[in-house]
């Protein structure tokens, strides 16, 4: 890991935590793509091992905002979800999952430019985390599947539920994967450089927040899922 390859790390992660912060996901649609380009010693370790910090700084500071019916059921859903991103690991290859996960939001995307959207309630909710934890432990974007359901929330509300959700469920996957044999000595170092921008990041991201509060929190989630789609299918396919 060169200086260089260091501070270009820690610029990705300052963007994508200022837009996480603001929005309430999408640090990893933004960091991954470009620290996996940068150098392959990024991804997957580093950046799992330092998610939940990020999201311990943004569930505090959006305290008392949370809508824990909606929480416990994603939460449930995502524990089958990670047992399954884990086999899955060690059968299918990452760009085949890839491909399939960027098919399926692309499938959920459509519905919604359709004028429909998933109704929030235990069996999607359920399915929704089960899908975040396949997708976030074997090609670590796991924050579209729940952010679509849980999207017509008041931003507060979606933000708060959102960042406890991945410090959980983040934290889940990384217990599991380091049970499995997939973190090294290297990547608790290169998480350590990350951390300067995941502070940043977290810090920026607070005078955007009313900007998204006002009405355009559903749009953004949208918007941003299909840049996960983008980034998803490019990345299986190129």
């Amino acid at each position: 890991m060169t200086p260089l390859e260091t501070i270009i790390g820690m610029l990705a992660y300052l963007v994508g935590c200022s837009i996480q912060g603001a929005i309430g996901f999408g640090a990893n649609l933004v960091a991954v793509p470009i620290l996996a380009l940068v150098n392959p010693a990024f991804v997957p370790g580093p950046v799992l091992l330092v998610n939940p910090v990020l999201t311990m700084i943004l569930t505090f500071r959006e305290r008392g905002h949370l809508d824990g019916g909606a929480l416990g059921w994603s939460l449930v859903g995502r524990l089958p979800g990670i047992a399954l991103g884990v086999l899955a690991l060690n059968l299918v290859s990452e760009d085949d999952l890839g491909t399939l996960f960027g098919v399926l939001l692309l499938g959920a995307v459509a519905l919604k430019a359709c004028g429909l959207h998933p109704r929030r309630n235990r069996s999607t909710l359920f399915a929704a985390g089960t899908t975040s934890g396949l997708m976030g432990t074997t090609v670590g974007v796991g924050g579209p599947p729940v952010a679509m359901v849980l999207s017509d929330l008041p931003g507060p509300v979606f933000r708060a539920t959102m960042s406890l959700y991945f410090l959980i469920g983040t934290s889940l996957s990384v217990v599991a994967l380091a049970i499995g044999g997939q973190f090294g000595t290297d990547d608790l170092v290169i998480a350590a450089w990350l951390m300067p921008g995941v502070i940043a990041g977290a810090l920026l991201s607070g005078p955007l927040r009313p900007r998204l509060d006002a009405g355009r929190t559903a749009t953004a989630v949208y918007v941003l899922s299909t840049v996960a789609v983008v980034i998803l299918l490019v990345r299986s396919l190129a």
